[in-house]
């Protein structure tokens, strides 16, 4: 069997970056989706795979870490490979270089699958992958809780969900979130992000973003947190 691994050029166009020629959490974020869409379905695990076992894939976490700023308009290769399954969990990671080699962008990512009926959580052992495991990790310690400071949130703004906030699973697409992020931090400079997904929010959902020290974002529907996010 082949090695499940997922190479391939893209360029980074000018609607990449944001008005400081910073390529934008939700610009990496979604290009990372749709690696890892396009390599799950070459390893039998894709979107129609899934559904005709009334299963998609969930994401629970992800982060990332800016190692070196790309630029506009430069072309770049972009890698992806799962790692081991767990027992209700799958990992998957991601590494971004330029063309002769340099790492740029180094980010790992948490995967649940839900049912598609009961919309509850299943075990991995329903989801079986065509291929080798790549023995390459991005990190070591991959996933900690989002410890916040005991400072009081501050309300930045509030955001009802749109039909373009959607995805095909019918819940906020986890790019969108990453929108949030930036706005509440007022796109500030930043080399680490990472996002824990916590409940999902739905359409029409009102997600209140409060944000401590311009670091750490929370969102709320109702009383109940969204999401939690840190970047620095």
């Amino acid at each position: 069997m082949s090695i499940m691994k997922h190479k391939t050029n893209i360029t980074l166009y000018n609607s990449y970056f944001d008005l400081n020629d910073a390529l934008t959490p939700k610009s990496i974020l979604n290009i990372f989706q749709d690696v890892a869409s396009v390599h799950a379905e070459e390893i039998g695990v894709g979107y129609s795979d899934m559904l005709a076992k009334n299963l998609y894939w969930v994401l629970s976490r992800v982060k990332f870490d800016i190692i070196k700023q790309p630029t506009p308009n430069q072309t770049v290769i972009v890698e992806t490979w799962p790692l081991e399954k767990g027992r209700i969990d799958f990992d998957r990671d991601f590494l971004i270089t330029s063309t002769d080699g340099e790492v740029l962008i180094k980010g790992t990512s948490k995967w649940c699958v839900i049912d598609t009926v009961n919309r509850s959580l299943q075990r991995t052992d329903n989801v079986n992958y065509l291929g080798e495991y790549c023995s390459l990790k991005n990190y070591e310690d991959r996933f900690n809780k989002i410890l916040l400071p005991e400072n009081e949130p501050q309300i930045c703004f509030e955001h009802k969900v749109a039909y373009s906030d959607i995805d095909h699973n019918q819940h906020m697409n986890n790019t969108n979130y990453a929108t949030l992020v930036s706005n509440a931090t007022n796109c500030k400079s930043y080399s680490h992000f990472e996002i824990n997904f916590i409940n999902e929010c739905v359409l029409n959902d009102n997600i209140i973003v409060k944000a401590i020290d311009n670091e750490y974002i929370i969102g709320y529907v109702l009383d109940k947190v969204s999401f939690v996010a840190y970047i620095k």
